[in-house]
Formats: structure tokens, C-alpha cells, sequence
């Protein structure tokens, strides 16, 4: 019964921490909402200027429906991937054992709320999920949700990496130097983690406390056996993922040899959605592509064409999931 009570403690005040936090982020929503809209307007206006839609458009419109298929297996898989591994992270930083089955529709759908509202909305709608639905502190879910972007920003640079040192004829040293950089980053993070994490308690800021010890999770990847479980989990989702833009590629007719142009595209685009910008990440997506196509030497007719029917394949289906999951498992108010 004191076990109980002290979980019910813990996690009122893991929800007033919550709490404070959403409300100072209601108070600057306002604000970031017309920032984010402002560079996403500036930075599809920029690609527009680059490229005549009309013919990209229409190129992608005779695009090859097999190799769009094998695209959309890939990325149903790629999906699937990354929801046994937020589960994993979940199970890891909770110390319980959780359900598979109740964890892809929230997973998935939690990405297609972000690409439909501003505002990163589907993070948000996925930490209130998995608190209130399956028992979890919200740190908890903060913190698995912060390692999990850790290994696709980690991953998504190695990628990045590798394509890098196929460009440059194999000058290994220069990525080799860029990784260890990348790991002493990473190690130099579980390192903080460590240490703040045993600070949260003392802690007088409830909101404070609570994003500390969801930076505690990052502890676990002292195991290094989980970090390169997580590692080539991550690797293998971001390759799945970039078969999205490989499929666009094939299907439009371009050279199968030159793989390293859309690979590399895709991993361009993919980090411009970093940047603030509209819900979907339509103009960064497209104007941060066609940049690295153009250094490549692709057409950047046939480049935009490619850029928008991979956008299509990439955020129709969460976007569609999430209209559809929504009603039907009855989330639509947490949402």
C-alpha cells in the first residue's frame, strides 16, 4: 500500500511538473507558431524559385508504380522498426515489462499529428499517450523519446558519413576523425546524464526536476551491448527510410549506379527538418535536397520532381494513419 501510495505521489508531481511545462509552452506557442510558419514559408519560397513546378510536377506524375511499392514496403518497415525500438526504450527506462501490440498505433500516429499540425503537436499528444494509457511516468516517456532522437541524429550522421566518404574518393581520415567526434559527443552525454540525473532530486523547480531525470534516462546506454543494439537499429531504419527516396529515384527513370545522389539527398533533406518550418516540413525537405542533388550534378528539374514524389510517400501515410487511428481507438481527445 506505501509503494502505491508513494507511485501516486511521484506521479502527481511528475504531472504538475508537466503541467507548469505545457503552460510555459502555451504562453510561447503563439509566438513560435508564427516563427516557424515565417521560415517555412521563406524556405519553400526559395526552393520555388529554383525549380519550374509545372514539369516537376508532371515527371512525377508518370513516375513507375513498382518501384513505389517496394518504397512503401520499405517505410512500413522502417516504421515498424522504430516502434520495437521506442518500446525497447520504454521497457528499458521504466524497468516494466509493456505490451508490443499497444505500442505502434500511438507510435505511428503521434508522426502523423506533426506532420498535420505545427508545433512538433504529435511529440506532445505521444508523451500524454503513453503516460495516461499504459502507466508511465512522463519522464519516463520524455526520456526514452529524447535517446530515441539521440540515435537518429546520431545514426542519420553516420549515414551522412559514409555517403560523404564515397564522394570524396575514400578519404577515410577526415570521417574517421568526424565519428570519433560524433561518439566523444555521445559518450560526453551519458556522462551529464549521470551526473545531473542524481541532482533531480534535490531539485526545488518540480518542471526542472522532471526534465532532468528524463535526461537520466540517457544512463542506460552505458550498456554496450544496448548501444550497439540501438545503434544498428537505428542505421537499419534510416536505410529502410531512404529507400523512400531511392524508390522516387527508380521510379522516374534515374541510373540505378548513381545510388550515392538520392541516398545523400534524402540524408540533406532529412537534417533540413531540423529547422523550424511548416507541419510536414514541406519547402525545408525540398530546398535542402535540391541543394545537395545540385552539388551531385542532377538536373534540378528532374531533382525536384524526385524531392516532391518521395515527400508524398514519406508523409502521406503517417498523416492518413493518423486521420484514421484516431477516431477509431477512440485517442481523438488526448489528441
Amino acid at each position: 500500500m506505501a509503494s502505491d501510495t508513494t507511485w501516486w505521489n511521484q506521479t502527481g508531481s511528475q504531472l504538475l511538473a508537466l503541467g507548469d511545462w505545457c503552460a510555459r509552452e502555451g504562453r510561447r506557442a503563439p509566438v513560435r507558431l508564427v516563427l516557424h510558419v515565417a521560415i517555412g514559408v521563406a524556405f519553400l519560397w526559395l526552393f520555388l524559385r529554383q525549380v519550374d513546378l509545372g514539369p516537376a510536377l508532371a515527371a512525377a506524375g508518370r513516375a513507375s508504380i513498382l518501384p513505389l511499392s517496394i518504397a512503401l514496403a520499405a517505410y512500413a518497415a522502417d516504421f515498424l522498426l522504430r516502434a520495437a525500438r521506442f518500446w525497447l526504450l520504454l521497457m528499458r527506462a521504466s524497468g516494466q515489462s509493456l505490451p508490443w501490440a499497444r505500442v505502434p498505433g500511438p507510435f505511428i500516429a503521434s508522426f502523423g499529428i506533426s506532420d498535420l499540425l505545427p508545433l512538433r503537436a504529435g511529440d506532445v499528444f505521444r508523451l500524454l499517450w503513453f503516460q495516461r494509457n499504459m502507466g508511465l511516468r512522463s519522464g519516463t516517456v520524455l526520456g526514452a523519446m529524447m535517446v530515441e532522437r539521440f540515435f537518429d541524429l546520431f545514426t542519420l550522421l553516420l549515414l551522412g558519413l559514409g555517403i560523404f566518404a564515397w564522394h570524396v574518393a575514400g578519404d577515410w581520415l577526415v570521417c574517421l576523425m568526424l565519428l570519433i567526434l560524433v561518439c566523444g559527443v555521445a559518450g560526453l552525454l551519458v556522462l551529464i546524464a549521470s551526473r545531473m540525473a542524481e541532482k533531480a532530486g534535490s531539485m526545488r523547480h518540480k518542471w526542472l526536476a522532471w526534465l532532468v531525470s528524463a535526461i537520466g534516462c540517457f544512463q542506460m546506454l552505458r550498456s554496450l551491448r544496448l548501444l550497439a543494439g540501438l545503434t544498428a537499429m537505428s542505421l537499419l531504419c534510416w536505410l529502410l527510410e531512404a529507400m523512400v527516396m531511392m524508390g522516387a529515384w527508380i521510379s522516374l527513370n534515374g541510373a540505378m549506379e548513381r545510388w550515392a545522389a538520392p541516398v545523400a539527398a534524402f540524408v540533406g533533406s532529412t537534417l533540413g527538418t531540423l529547422f523550424p518550418g511548416l507541419p510536414g516540413h514541406f519547402g525545408t525537405f525540398e530546398l535542402f535536397g535540391l541543394e545537395i542533388f545540385s552539388r551531385s550534378g542532377v538536373e534540378p528539374g528532374f531533382a525536384a520532381a524526385v524531392l516532391l514524389l518521395a515527400h508524398l510517400l514519406l508523409w502521406a501515410p503517417t498523416a492518413l494513419f493518423a486521420i484514421l487511428w484516431l477516431p477509431l481507438s477512440g485517442s481523438g481527445k488526448t489528441a
